[in-house]
């Protein structure tokens, strides 16, 4: 074997490995864009955040109103306290009062010809009891008649037949009013019977 000497071996040796260092160069490049492209190519996906976060409370907004003002004295802030305490009481009365009148009116609404008339316009006709139930008729001033039984809505102010009584030859009315512009109350309206008019039993 030939034995390589000097410069000119040194040189022949290095030109002998150009080859090798080449390519090595060329799959690093190629390895380098690899990794570019599969770093662009892949969507970067959002980190997953933890479980517990959802269950903290709702964090509210700073409100300054709410702190008090410490240059107020004690019975400076108790008055402004009584005074907003006392308003919220008087806007719920008013709320009520306001329920209450609209409940009024709806229970006002004619529906029917009977609710039509006043109960003065009204005369009470007959009272019949068959089958131990009790009906009764009323007539107006045109000569018509109308059939009352328990439940029957009657007159102008909202009225409700409650009880009809044979034996005592009247009809108890229940009429709907305001209590203090509050209280939902009736009162009860009696329609007796004349003596000289027809009372029957059926059997």
């Amino acid at each position: 074997m030939r034995r390589v000497d000097g410069i000119e071996g040194l040189g022949r040796a290095t030109m002998g490995h150009r080859p090798k260092i080449a390519a090595r160069g060329i799959i690093a490049a190629l390895c380098l864009l690899w990794g570019v492209g599969m770093v662009f190519a892949e969507p970067v996906q959002q980190i997953p955040q933890p479980v517990y976060k959802d269950l903290r409370p709702e964090k509210k907004p700073f409100d300054p109103d709410r702190i008090p003002d410490p240059f107020l004295s004690y019975l400076v802030r108790r008055g402004q306290q009584t005074a907003a305490a006392a308003k919220d009481a008087e806007e719920k009365l008013e709320k009520e009062k306001l329920a209450a009148a609209q409940k009024l009116r709806e229970l006002l609404i004619a529906r029917t010809e009977l609710q039509k008339l006043t109960i003065s316009q009204l005369t009470l006709t007959a009272i019949v009891q068959a089958e131990g139930v009790s009906w009764a008729m009323v007539s107006d001033p045109k000569g018509r008649g109308f059939i009352l039984k328990e439940g029957t809505r009657i007159g102008t102010n909202g009225g409700v037949v409650h009880r009809i009584a044979r034996a005592e030859k009247k009809v108890i009315i229940k009429e709907p009013y305001l209590e203090n512009e509050l209280d939902l109350k009736f009162k009860d309206v009696v329609m007796k019977l004349p003596d000289q008019v027809y009372e029957s039993k059926e059997k």
